[in-house]
């Protein structure tokens, strides 16, 4: 059998659980260098649009585009997270699966966005490694 697919898959899908991990305190944390890392950059608040909250004296943080890119930030995280709990506790066909799904779902999905929004290549970077990832994570499953 392939011999080689079982470390393969560990290596890959722990670094790319990692990587999650990363850029999804990137996204939580600085919000508009992620979107523009990612190829849908989004305009970060004016200090004179420094407006307040309604009914609070705290001031507004950031736009809404750049608090909901923290907040897809935190899925991220969390998914890194799961992820990194699978390889902990040995859970590797169940990462398998997540990843299989996460690979040609949401790469996908991010790379015909990125396209048709005109971040040019940015899209198959994004959408080819998941592939990658997802078919390494079938293969593994199917070498069981």
């Amino acid at each position: 059998m392939m011999s080689y697919v079982r470390p393969a898959f560990q290596l890959v899908s722990v670094t790319f659980a990692c990587l999650a991990v990363v850029t999804g305190i990137q996204a939580v944390s600085s919000p508009v260098t992620f979107a523009r890392s990612f190829g849908i950059p989004i305009q970060p608040v004016k200090p004179h649009d420094d407006h307040h909250t309604s009914g609070t004296s705290r001031p507004k943080r950031s736009s809404a585009a750049s608090s909901y890119v923290s907040l897809m930030g935190v899925r991220q995280l969390a998914t890194g997270v799961t992820l990194l709990t699978y390889a902990r506790q040995g859970k590797w066909e169940d990462m398998a699966t997540l990843l299989s799904i996460l690979g040609f779902v949401v790469a996908g999905t991010d790379g015909y966005v990125l396209w048709t929004e005109g971040a040019g290549w940015k899209g198959p970077f994004h959408a080819l490694p998941g592939a990658g990832i997802a078919l390494l994570a079938g293969a593994f499953l199917y070498s069981k």
